[in-house]
């Protein structure tokens, strides 16, 4: 990615990720615009990134991350929990499990009724958003898109363990799902991945690469935005540090990018926020906006773990020796348990109801890890990471002082609604249910994790207090509406001043029902177009 001396540019983009690779390099070859964007991380040089199993030791190691965690969180006895946020070119995308999820129609068309007749978000309008940028290796309909620069495939092969896990989702009674991100969502499903011919396609590569032969595109790396500077209510450029220097750059549009912790960081730094904390913390009042870093959601999750009574998945192959000849086999032969996240299958589905929509997702992880990351033992055995998709607990972003190179204050506020806590509570005894069933009975042995000793609701209650993280997927933090408290109307243009959008994960009014990163790229998509309209 290039550097240089340029000072004023059309359209300047903070936070190269998920998002902001998808403004940026719409907007470069949509439009005439010079357009600079503006990324905290680094490039994404680093081959972890792009070997799909990779990604397992970036978040074990804390690579290309921000060391984030949150507060003491109180409904959990006090304690903290990581928060970890993608820092290098494609953000999230260059880091995650690469999971290719939409959710639900009815999550779009909340956004809808947020916005009501001011914007178009229902989930026909967010629908071809998603078909245009999707390359599929196997579905082609009016769900899904072959000619897009995101590659979508299937998993070339799916091990014992999680075939196993397909039979005893059926027995369990929930169908056989081809594609959840189909007509319908619920069943047990292969899972669609953002991996094509064994390498990861992140929104970097999806969607920034192809727009640099337009020549109007410039990435800086290792910059990181402190304000967004303000006149009379105009939006004028941006500052930025780098090497040690402040730097202003001079723009007439600036979108924020960041993703739902640091974009409300950064308005609240430019003076846009609540204004009694702003005063708190010596920031000049912009624009009194109350809601900006209100709204955290993200998803909990919640393991179920059991070993195997043979040598089934891929716990050996996680660490140590059998992932050198992993490592190995992948370089030679670009195939094996390299080649794929090592998450095969998955199901959704409501426990009281299989006829209902989903209110749980569960990703079936053919090793015992601990949170879900770090392999522990060399005993084989599965991980059933139980995710509520539809959380109620909301939670918020601060800042800890007036510098901008502060952390935040982060608080998830996980399991602060007793909606989620009974919710996984009932995922745990659905999914006790489940390992009994034929298939899955004659691969597995003891329970482990929450353990046979714990049948209570109030014990298991306690325990997934211990236990919850997150599913690295905030978003709501800059909301978008027609209320007069919404962050962002639904253009998505910061309220209260000119010359500003925030184009995020940050402006869902509500989670979508599975992972972020598709859904993300989309909302990214149209609101990069709905940009175009308006400048053009």
């Amino acid at each position: 990615m290039s550097q240089s001396e340029k000072s004023t540019y059309d359209v300047i983009v903070v936070g190269g990720g998920a998002a902001g690779c998808v403004v940026a390099g719409r907007i470069a070859t949509e439009t005439q615009a010079s357009v600079l964007l503006l990324e905290a991380g680094s490039n994404d040089s680093d081959p972890l990134i792009h070997l799909p199993a990779g990604y397992a030791k970036i978040l074990e190691h804390d690579l290309h991350v921000w060391p984030y965690n949150t507060v003491p969180q109180i409904q959990l006895d006090g304690t903290v929990r990581r928060y970890r946020s993608g820092k290098v070119i494609g953000g999230g995308s260059s880091i995650n499990a690469m999971a290719y999820v939409r959710g639900q129609a009815r999550d779009y068309d909340a956004w809808q009724d947020a916005v009501g007749d001011t914007g178009a978000w229902s989930f026909s309008d967010l629908l071809p958003h998603f078909i245009a940028q999707e390359c599929s290796d196997t579905f082609h309909n009016k769900y899904h898109g072959v000619d897009g620069y995101l590659k979508v495939s299937l998993p070339r092969d799916i091990n014992e363990l999680n075939q196993g896990c397909l039979k005893a989702f059926q027995e369990y009674g929930l169908p056989y799902n081809p594609d959840y991100n189909g007509e319908s969502q619920s069943g047990v499903s292969p899972v669609q991945s953002t991996v094509w011919k064994s390498r990861r396609c992140s929104s970097a590569d999806a969607h920034l690469r192809p727009a640099l032969a337009s020549g109007r595109l410039e990435v800086r790396v290792k910059c990181v935005v402190e304000r967004v500077v303000i006149e009379n209510g105009i939006t004028t450029g941006v500052q930025y540090s780098a090497s040690g220097k402040n730097i202003f750059v001079h723009a007439k549009q600036v979108i924020l990018s960041a993703g739902a912790l640091h974009t409300p960081k950064i308005l609240m730094h430019s003076g846009i926020g609540p204004a009694e904390h702003l005063k708190k913390h010596g920031i000049q009042v912009i624009h009194d906006a109350p809601d900006v870093g209100l709204n955290l959601q993200d998803h909990p999750i919640v393991p179920l773990k059991a070993y195997c009574k043979e040598k089934l998945g891929y716990q050996n192959t996680a660490q140590g020796f059998g992932a050198v000849k992993a490592g190995l086999r992948y370089a030679l032969t670009k195939d094996g348990p390299a080649s794929g996240s090592g998450i095969e299958t998955v199901s959704y589905w409501n426990p009281e109801n299989l006829s209902a929509l989903p209110t749980i997702q569960c990703y079936h992880v053919p090793i015992v890890s601990e949170d879900g990351l770090r392999p522990t033992g060399t005993q084989p055995g599965i991980t059933f990471e139980l995710v509520v998709l539809q959380p109620r607990s909301r939670g918020s972003i601060r800042l800890s002082d007036g510098d901008p190179t502060s952390m935040p204050l982060i608080d998830p506020n996980f399991m602060g609604d007793s909606y989620d806590l009974s919710t996984a509570i009932k995922s745990i005894r659905a999914m006790r249910e489940v390992v009994q069933k034929p298939s899955l009975k004659s691969l597995l042995k003891e329970e482990i994790a929450p353990g046979p000793a714990l049948q209570s609701d109030d014990d298991l209650a306690a325990w997934i207090k211990k236990v919850v993280t997150t599913m690295w997927h905030p978003v709501g933090t800059c909301r978008m509406g027609s209320d007069d408290r919404a962050v962002v109307d639904a253009h998505l243009r910061v309220n209260g001043v000119s010359g500003l959008r925030v184009i995020d994960a940050s402006i869902m009014p509500n989670i979508v029902s599975g992972n972020t990163n598709a859904p993300t790229m989309a909302l990214a998509r149209h609101g990069a177009d709905m940009f175009i309209k308006c400048v053009a």
